[in-house]
């Protein structure tokens, strides 16, 4: 009796049971087509640039008396990028797909202080958010994710990589968006639950003048969202809320700080099946600003920085 579990082997289907030579049953298969994804024939070289600035920075490490959290940070941001190169030059990046590939070849960097090497990491990411945003916008689908998590992994980058990311993501696993699942109705009752964590979060009574007003740009930004969302579609209802946690009024900073990680931990992967998923090109816009928002958002607060900001995980 034919088994039921399909093995894959040499590009065929070999059905579990039978056995190999006289007797095996072959059933045709055919890779899915790569999907579309916008050329960026520049993207390596500046790939490469950016991971010879951080070599540059840990090559001085000692002389320049970075911390052991800075250069912890930089090695897994080198290896960060290494394998958004080997994805972008894949068959096919959109399904994050792989292939073993060495960096080019770029000039050495000449800067002689960490602060001017550090500055110039931080432009050349700056450049690359705007310009994978700018990717972003037109595509659809995985790609338009694809693009988005890059221009949020980029500009949380540019913004934290010089102070050192305590906590750093090992967001590796093989999955993609359901890109039917999210919709508006769920991002508006995202932004909703978000919201109103954030209130919960202010109620602490120790937090500093900097931590309330940090917490009070992010209450901001989803009130922002939730109105856009309404702007675009008056008539939308929020659905149930789309991530259940316990949300009660923080008594202490710690507490505050926990409570906005995970409405901004949770929030990420719903935004990238959103920005994914959606037809309508406002929406996208909406989903892939939130989107960076968010990831530099989670870092601020105690999350983890990811290397595919968006993609479930």
């Amino acid at each position: 009796m034919i088994g039921r579990r399909a093995l894959l082997l040499g590009g065929g289907v070999l059905l579990a049971g039978c056995t190999v030579g006289e007797g095996t049953i072959w059933l045709p298969w055919t890779a899915p087509s790569p999907l579309p994804v916008e050329a960026a024939p520049e993207l390596p070289h500046q790939l490469a640039t950016a991971t010879a600035l951080a070599q540059h920075l840990l090559d001085h490490g000692r002389a320049w008396k970075l911390t052991a959290l800075q250069t912890d940070t930089l090695e897994w941001f080198i290896k960060a990028l290494d394998e958004h190169l080997q994805v972008l030059l894949s068959d096919d990046p959109a399904r994050r797909q792989r292939v073993n590939t060495a960096l080019p070849q770029v000039a050495k960097p000449t800067q002689r202080t960490a602060a001017a090497t550090y500055a110039a990491l931080s432009s050349l990411l700056t450049r690359l958010r705007v310009e994978h945003v700018g990717r972003a916008l037109p595509a659809t689908g995985p790609a338009a994710l694809l693009w988005a998590s890059l221009a949020a992994f980029s500009g949380t980058m540019a913004l934290r990589l010089p102070t050192g990311l305590r906590r750093r993501g090992d967001d590796l696993a093989e999955l993609t968006p359901d890109l039917t699942a999210t919709t508006r109705d769920q991002v508006l009752a995202l932004s909703l639950q978000a919201t109103h964590s954030y209130e919960m979060a202010l109620a602490a009574t120790d937090l500093s003048k900097a931590q309330r007003t940090r917490l009070h740009l992010r209450l901001a930004g989803w009130r922002t969202l939730r109105e856009s969302i309404l702007a675009l579609a008056p008539e939308v209802m929020a659905s149930p809320p789309p991530i259940g946690y316990d949300v009660r009024p923080a008594r202490n900073a710690g507490q505050a700080y926990a409570l906005a990680e995970t409405a901004e931990t949770a929030a990420l992967p719903i935004l990238g099946a959103w920005l994914a998923g959606t037809g309508s090109a406002a929406e996208r816009r909406l989903g892939i600003q939130a989107l960076v928002a968010t990831s530099t958002a989670c870092v601020d607060v105690g999350g983890a920085a990811l290397r595919w900001p968006g993609w479930p995980g």
